[in-house]
């Protein structure tokens, strides 16, 4: 039987990651947070989207349950120039919402557990920050391709501003989609803060991950900020440290080895 037959969000999932000029082979970090996914949900396909062909030995073992799609970055939307990487990939994630339905992670995520319940619902995010009104972060979105608040958001960057790390850094990505949640509650699902984005980025957080070994039992997910955690813990992180160090990472990405 089809799990997902009644449901509004397809069981299709999306990956996008764009490559400097730099040599750099596909992380183990990488091949957990697409194989974490792909053993929970079961997907129907799942897409990697990226300007050049990811290579390396944890490529070649998730490449088989992957479709790769040769992209570049968008350089605009609705007239508005994109500075940033970041903001280029934030459109790009929305069109494909749009064009296909399905589930958006960012690259910096390990599953925990199915998201399979959550896609009875329109439009999915969740709340970013549990103690102050911080936003919704579109580093996990699910969407029905048809879904009213896909649309009203997207239509939001008519007015995207933003040159890069500037005061409007987040404004379309994390703050507006909290704005238009309050004002179309009836269009979205919002999930809490320890659903998909706890710990934060914070170094007194974000080691909750990676130094302790702590249960999130509310958690579909961990949302584990790059920027935050690549360099200190991630870089140079082995099989070997994930199968005999127990963190709260290790735990969970040791079953996607």
């Amino acid at each position: 039987m089809n799990i997902t037959a009644n449901t509004k969000i397809p069981n299709i999932f999306h990956f996008i990651y764009f490559y400097s000029n730099s040599i750099q082979e596909f992380p183990l970090a990488h091949y957990i947070c697409i194989n974490s996914a792909r053993v929970l949900n079961k997907p129907e396909k799942i897409y990697f989207y990226s300007n050049r062909l990811p290579f390396g030995k944890f490529w070649d073992k998730v490449s088989c349950y992957v479709e790769f799609i040769k992209v570049e970055p968008p350089d605009s939307i609705f007239g508005n120039k994109l500075y940033h990487i970041a903001h280029k990939s934030d459109v790009l994630r929305l069109i494909l919402l749009k064009e296909i339905g399905g589930v958006y992670l960012d690259m910096d995520v390990i599953c925990k557990k199915s998201f399979i319940p959550l896609f009875k619902n329109d439009f999915v995010m969740g709340k970013q920050g549990k103690w102050r009104n911080m936003g919704l972060c579109n580093g996990v979105i699910f969407a029905n391709k048809d879904s009213e608040f896909l649309k009203i958001w997207f239509n939001e960057f008519k007015y995207f501003r933003s040159r890069g790390h500037d005061k409007y850094w987040a404004e379309m990505s994390v703050r507006r989609p909290m704005e238009l949640s309050k004002k179309y509650p009836q269009l979205i699902h919002v999930e809490p803060y320890d659903s998909f984005h706890y710990p934060l980025y914070y170094s007194f957080d974000i080691k909750k991950l990676f130094k302790k070994n702590i249960d999130f039992p509310n958690a579909y997910c961990h949302h584990y900020w790059d920027g935050a955690s690549y360099d200190k813990y991630l870089k140079n992180i082995t099989e070997e440290e994930i199968l005999n160090k127990d963190t709260t990472y290790n735990l969970i990405a040791r079953k996607y080895l």
